[in-house]
């Protein structure tokens, strides 16, 4: 991947007037460039599209037959751009995620604390925009084969989603201190990370798209078939673009 500096803009210099020439990023030029990006948020793994490696997509795979909602979430964590195939509105800027921070403990009434996930803050041209992430196993499923009615499995998701953003509503400023994270914006939505949609009828499909249609950015439910669709078509323009033309 290559970023120029230098932009080409033109100066002034006693009435003469010069181009500054761009030149294409060094090894260590996007080493630093990088190292900055990461530090934008403390406590943060920084994920951008230089980290995506080919074996991730078999291991991918690999993880989502495992059964276990554990694995998929430390698997995601040492592969933070993987989050950003489900994150609406971002392009290739980079994405940091904070891997099950407690933004409320438990209470002497005996409610348990609420621990997301995720929280994750992506950069796009607009600026930063945070999200909750919530993920269950790739094999339960957000609808019935019916396509009537939700999971209990969902049913509960969705609770804790709602519990999530309730929360932030509320008492952002105690969250912050709570999790250190003074820069913690306000999330604009819930993102539920469910199922496959491989593995699932036009009517479980139906539900999923309808649910999303009718809640926008607030909640949205996505399965793990468009993170797997999203690193393959990354992983494919790196090989079209390394290809020399013939």
């Amino acid at each position: 991947m290559s970023k120029l500096l230098g932009g080409g803009d033109a100066m002034s210099d006693g009435g003469r007037t010069s181009v500054i020439t761009p030149r294409v990023m060094t090894d260590a030029d996007y080493d630093r460039y990088e190292a900055e990006l990461a530090a934008k948020f403390p406590g943060g793994i920084f994920g951008t599209l230089s980290h995506v490696e080919d074996a991730w997509l078999a291991d991918l795979e690999e993880v989502l037959l495992s059964q276990s909602e554990e694995a998929i979430q430390r698997f995601i964590s040492e592969r933070p751009y993987l989050l950003r195939y489900i994150t609406p509105g971002t392009g290739h800027h980079g994405i940091w995620i904070f891997p099950k921070r407690v933004i409320q403990v438990n209470q002497p009434n005996g409610k348990p604390g609420l621990i997301p996930d995720f929280l994750v803050v992506a950069r796009n041209s607009d600026g930063y925009t945070w999200w909750i992430v919530e993920l269950k196993r790739a094999d339960q499923l957000f609808a019935n084969r019916q396509g009537d009615a939700l999971t209990p499995m969902a049913n509960k998701a969705l609770i804790q989603c709602a519990s999530y953003l309730d929360h932030f509503n509320n008492y952002i400023d105690m969250i912050r201190s709570l999790i250190g994270l003074p820069d913690l914006g306000r999330p604009k939505g819930a993102l539920l990370l469910i199922g496959d949609a491989r593995n699932e009828n036009d009517m479980q499909s139906a539900v999923r798209k309808n649910f999303n249609s009718a809640l926008s950015d607030r909640l949205q439910v996505y399965s793990y078939s468009r993170m797997v669709a999203g690193l393959m078509s990354d992983l494919g323009w790196r090989r079209r673009s390394q290809t020399p033309d013939p």
